[in-house]
């Protein structure tokens, strides 16, 4: 049921970005996405793929959340409707805050009807109360879980999903096909949920003015928040009219701003910023979206890879000790996994360390190396060693090889810069151009145009538009 709703959700996500789109492409701008990507908005499968993302984190954490509710009104207060009610109480009040913002139809339909299969298939299946040994497996089920939670919890920090992309995917073949199936699906769901200034590109209608002039200091002012003036009316996301001295802003929730042009122009920022977080409907989906991606989806991977395990077991041995064995192994593969993380701290390393481990043969220590010159700031050239890790196997190393260009003063990191924007790893490519910009490589500037307009990944597309505002570079309809 979550992945029919969340393939429903971002497909008609999908369609609505690609008539935007098209609108902003009628109108002469460069759109991101390009338009080797806007063919897939109309297809099925990345929708599908894309809305994988909801399942394994909204889904997952529905579905989890509703079966304990579901199994303590049968087993706990042994179907009592007093307590029914009290259960059902707070199922509308979550339903409510849901859409306390504005009604979200997608949402509201994951918050009813999976709740409603789960209760119903618990309900039907009408397990008896748990046996003994029953109870046992799953007291060792709740130890596991709190062992390996608290193990993780170590990793905890800003940069933990990183680390696991470095280790435990992007150094083997399988992770690195699972990084790509998700770098290539992750912002179709992201479009679903994002505010108005999360966007990348917003587009605005404006209403017929007296004064050519104010017309062309708005379109410019906004021109560089990224809002784009189309002129379909009804398909912007913002409509703005314009009347004697004052502005009026409505959002596509109805949500409206009104001030005096003067103040307008004055404080742009923060009335946009206003604008958006009135018109945010979906501020408590992404809140849920992020605690099940924290616990949800982490608890499905271990119910998952216990079930294949006990199931594996159990071609050898009986019920129990099968799922016995099951969670010691799940168990076992969990902390062998957290030992493939890094354990050194990068804040202990010396410069006079840095060559050494920067030339080593565990790419670990060169990533490690790569992300202390990140950190601190450092100037890579005088290791005089960009040269060689541009050819480096390992596509972490390469990835803050790039990262770490970010910072620096010769003019010979703009060409390995240059060189990193054609490896073939994404990754690479999206921080290479992340540098670039940071950097504030002027002469790249067509170099970066002609890549926005032909990558076919749309992660590269978004960095490259990113690094092309950082130079200076604005939208106009001779794009």
């Amino acid at each position: 049921m979550a992945q029919i709703i969340a393939t429903l959700q971002v497909f008609i996500s999908n369609l609505a970005l690609h008539e935007k789109m098209f609108w902003l492409a009628q109108t002469g701008y460069q759109t991101v996405p390009n338009q080797k990507i806007l063919p897939t908005l109309k297809m099925i499968s990345p929708a599908f793929n894309g809305g994988l993302f909801f399942t394994l984190t909204v889904g997952v954490g529905i579905s989890l959340l509703s079966l304990a509710c579901v199994w303590s009104w049968k087993h706990l207060c042994h179907l009592n409707k007093a307590f029914l009610f009290v259960f059902l109480g707070l199922w509308a009040t979550a339903i409510t805050a849901l859409n306390w913002h504005g009604f979200v139809p997608m949402p509201t339909l994951h918050a009813i009807l999976i709740p409603a299969v789960v209760a119903t298939v618990f309900l039907v299946l009408n397990p008896n109360d748990l046996e003994r040994r029953s109870r046992l497996t799953l007291l060792l089920h709740f130890i596991v879980m709190s062992l390996l939670a608290l193990l993780w919890s170590t990793q905890m920090n800003t940069a933990l999903y990183i680390n696991i992309r470095d280790n435990l995917l992007l150094s083997n073949t399988p992770g690195i096909h699972l990084n790509d199936f998700y770098y290539q699906y992750t912002l179709y769901p992201a479009e679903v949920f994002r505010n108005l200034n999360q966007k990348l590109i917003k587009t605005y209608h404006l209403s017929e003015t007296e004064d050519s002039r104010i017309h062309q200091r708005l379109k410019r002012k906004l021109a560089s928040y990224d809002y784009l003036l189309i002129s379909k009316k009804g398909k912007a996301d913002v409509e703005i009219d314009v009347e004697k001295e004052q502005i009026r802003l409505l959002g596509n929730r109805q949500a409206v701003i009104e001030t005096d042009l003067e103040n307008f122009f004055k404080n742009t920022r923060q009335i946009l910023q206003d604008l958006s977080n009135s018109n945010d409907a979906y501020i408590h989906f992404r809140t849920v979206t992020s605690i099940s991606l924290l616990v949800g989806f982490p608890l499905a991977l271990y119910w998952l890879f216990t079930g294949l395990l006990s199931l594996g077991f159990s071609l050898f041995l009986g019920r129990q000790p099968s799922t016995i064995a099951g969670i010691a192994v799940c168990c076992l593969l969990g902390v062998l996994l957290l030992f493939l993380m890094p354990q050194e701290e990068i804040n202990n390393l010396t410069i006079d360390s840095l060559p050494g481990m920067l030339m080593s043969e565990d790419w670990k220590d060169t990533v490690a190396a790569l992300k202390k010159i990140d950190a601190d700031k450092i100037d890579l050239y005088p290791f005089n060693l960009a040269q060689d890790l541009l050819q480096h196997p390992s596509i972490p190393v390469r990835y803050w090889l790039a990262r770490s260009l970010a910072v620096g003063r010769h003019p010979d990191d703009e060409k390995h810069l240059i060189t990193l924007m054609q490896d073939p790893h994404p990754n690479v490519v999206c921080q290479a151009v992340y540098s670039i910009g940071k950097r504030r490589f002027g002469n790249v500037r067509a170099r970066l145009l002609t890549t926005i307009k032909r990558s076919d990944h749309w992660y590269v597309q978004l960095y490259t538009y990113n690094a092309l505002r950082k130079l200076g570079w604005k939208q106009s309809t001779s794009n």
